[in-house]
């Protein structure tokens, strides 16, 4: 009898011991689930409906640095592209005429190194050509972190460089790169964003912003007999259209 009362006790337990953990596990899911969702909804990106980036959509809003500098701040965080244009705006069609890439500074990074893969990667997003021009003018329209990987440029590498890149480009100051601590852009010179940086210079202008989405091969291979749909990859894209005429 009294194993019986001892074997009764024993499996109560084990019982009361299998709630519990059934309850913390389910605890556990609720908690991480809450979580995922309370991040989701601080990220207003999620909520828009990204198209193709030769049609990037048709919801377009006039913004201002208080919207562009927090973007900047996370497109190598979370690995997408904002390029910089500008032209004529009209209000009443939401239509712009002539226009052109920004040029946000001229890179000095070694052109030899630039490989045939960075020329295809700009090629696909920009158009055949653009990579001309950049060759030969060294002229920078974007923040992507892809494009400045291949062109070796001196932040590339690690966070604390490029967040580092992104303060001397909005505020006007040189960064100096890490590796040997020389000048490596005056972001105040007048070939790059201009005295005062970024903030300075387009402070109260108005731009349109456009959010899209382009396919890319993330293989960057020069075999061309490689299927490029085997390894396309979708990245999300946001241009900022300057108002020329506001």
């Amino acid at each position: 009898m009294e194993n019986a009362v001892e074997a009764i006790k024993m499996a109560f337990a084990v019982i009361v011991f299998v709630i519990a953990l059934s309850v913390s596990m389910f605890t556990l899911t609720q908690v991480k689930a809450t979580s995922d969702i309370v991040l989701y909804t601080e990220d207003e990106l999620n909520y828009y409906d990204f198209q193709e980036a030769t049609n990037a959509g048709e919801e377009n809003r006039i913004v201002g640095l208080e919207t562009i500098i927090p973007t900047l701040y996370k497109y190598y965080k979370e690995n997408y592209t904002v390029i910089f244009r500008e032209g004529n705006y009209d209000y009443t069609t939401g239509q712009f005429s002539n226009v052109s890439y920004m040029k946000l500074y001229e890179t000095p990074s070694n052109v030899n190194l630039w490989t045939s893969s960075y020329a295809t990667l700009v090629n696909n997003k920009y158009g055949e050509g653009t990579i001309t021009t950049i060759r030969g003018n060294r002229q920078i329209f974007s923040f992507d972190l892809d494009e400045e990987t291949l062109r070796h440029e001196a932040w590339t590498g690690s966070n604390d460089k490029i967040k580092n890149n992104l303060d001397c480009f909005l505020t006007g100051e040189s960064y100096y790169n890490p590796n040997n601590n020389e000048e490596y852009i005056d972001y105040g010179a007048s070939k790059n964003v201009g005295v005062g940086g970024f903030i300075a210079q387009y402070g109260n202008s108005r731009f349109v912003e456009t959010i899209g989405e382009y396919t890319y091969n993330s293989t960057q291979t020069e075999d061309s007999t490689v299927e490029a749909s085997v390894n396309a990859r979708k990245k999300r894209i946001i241009i900022f259209t300057r108002i020329k005429n506001s």
